[in-house]
């Protein structure tokens, strides 16, 4: 009978903690969404106010704390270099990190965006960039709400039941 009870609460433990983790998924697909966000805030305010070329961008961005989800930025280089192609390497970069698709889609258009106009050219298409951002904040945000309080419920319940069935 101690086996059953203990077999129960662990059960009950695994389904909890598989709860916890589907949420805890979506939370950092939100918490990427503002990172990626505050990124093109950082930027436009970077070549508005300080008109710099896109490695000196890249370096900056890679040293705002703020942006450390953003692992991709060590893989872009800080200096010009002849051979290299900025643009093919920001893409590349971008997709050797997991993000989900809407996300990569966003960063791949921005490193797109990064030295092919002008400064304002860049600022304004940096702006429209970070306003599909927010609309997929709110969205990733609202998913969270709803289906993060789902998972860790069902998780538990999950648990409890085959906690029930061992017993």
């Amino acid at each position: 009978m101690l086996f059953r009870i203990v077999a129960a609460v662990l059960f009950f433990t695994a389904g909890g903690i598989a709860g916890i983790s589907f949420s805890e998924r979506l939370k950092t697909e939100l918490e990427l969404c503002r990172s990626i966000r505050e990124m093109f805030m950082d930027s436009a305010m970077l070549i508005r106010c300080r008109a710099i070329d896109v490695y000196s961008l890249s370096s900056e961005l890679r040293q705002n704390r703020q942006l450390c989800r953003l692992t991709f930025l060590n893989e872009i280089p800080e200096h010009y270099s002849e051979s290299d192609n900025f643009h093919e390497i920001w893409k590349k970069a971008v997709n050797s990190q997991n993000f989900p698709d809407d996300e990569k889609r966003l960063l791949c258009d921005f490193g797109e965006i990064l030295g092919r106009s002008d400064i304002e050219g860049q600022i304004a298409s940096i702006n429209a960039l970070e306003e599909t951002a927010v609309t997929l904040e709110k969205r990733r945000y609202e998913t969270y709400l709803q289906k993060g309080k789902l998972y860790r419920s069902v998780g538990m319940l999950f648990g409890v039941m085959v906690g029930i069935l061992v017993i």
